[in-house]
């Protein structure tokens, strides 16, 4: 049976794609990505010659009707992000929801994702968490969404660009005080940076590093005061 295969691509260093994304890529009858330009950076790596089309916010609608109609005729398709698990902060869910509705077999190959990446390092009580993505660019918007998190009880997980996290870390301490945060820049890539501390200490940091805040940024804010987080590990 033909199928929508939703694979989980790199999320910098191109050695974590999966035996099975890659044998699943080779395969399929297209690859439909949000950014064509960097998928062809890993299928050229790995001599992929599976055809690249484009599937993204702009085209979403004609293409996964294309997409799922090209299926429905007992063609393959992969469905590969910018990078990471699809679906994640992404146009696929529309895709997937396509297809579901059609009856047509949806397969998830897993693998890269920022957001367990960032988790498995933090430090942080993960045992239960929010993730919450991309906050509204607009200050009065985003502050209410952070005074809503405010009151949460498991940390939850922001993505953010680096032109705009100092104002960020801003608002989170302004909110919700000197919290715990995991500030994780450049998952797996070259200039990778992990580190967690009270926001205070990491936007000290940032000001005396620029390039900190550089690249692309997945941040675990963990809402309780430091002294319950300190008494959890005594």
């Amino acid at each position: 049976m033909s199928a929508l295969y939703v694979v989980a691509t790199p999320i910098g260093n191109l050695e974590d794609i999966t035996i099975r994304a890659l044998k699943v890529m080779r395969e399929a009858d297209f690859i439909a990505c949000e950014d064509t330009r960097k998928t062809r950076i890993l299928t050229s790596k790995y001599h992929i010659k599976t055809r690249l089309i484009p599937y993204h916010e702009y085209n979403k609608k004609s293409a996964a009707d294309a997409i799922a109609g090209g299926i429905m005729k007992g063609r393959d398709y992969v469905l590969v992000s910018e990078a990471g698990t699809p679906l994640i902060s992404d146009p696929g869910s529309y895709l997937v929801r396509l297809c579901i509705e059609k009856g047509i077999k949806v397969v998830p190959i897993p693998g890269p994702s920022s957001v367990l990446a960032a988790i498995s390092a933090s430090g942080l009580n993960t045992s239960e968490f929010t993730f919450i993505g991309f906050l509204p660019k607009k200050e009065g918007k985003r502050k209410k969404v952070l005074a809503k998190l405010k009151d949460e009880k498991r940390v939850f997980i922001l993505f953010e660009p680096g032109r705009s996290v100092e104002k960020l870390l801003a608002d989170i301490n302004e909110i919700m005080g000197s919290v715990k945060i995991c500030y994780a820049k450049e998952l797996t890539k070259i200039y990778e940076f992990i580190e967690t501390k009270d926001v205070k200490t990491i936007t000290e940091e940032i000001k005396n590093r620029p390039e900190l805040t550089k690249g692309e940024l997945t941040v675990i804010v963990d809402p309780s005061p430091i002294a319950e987080t300190n008494q959890e590990l005594s």
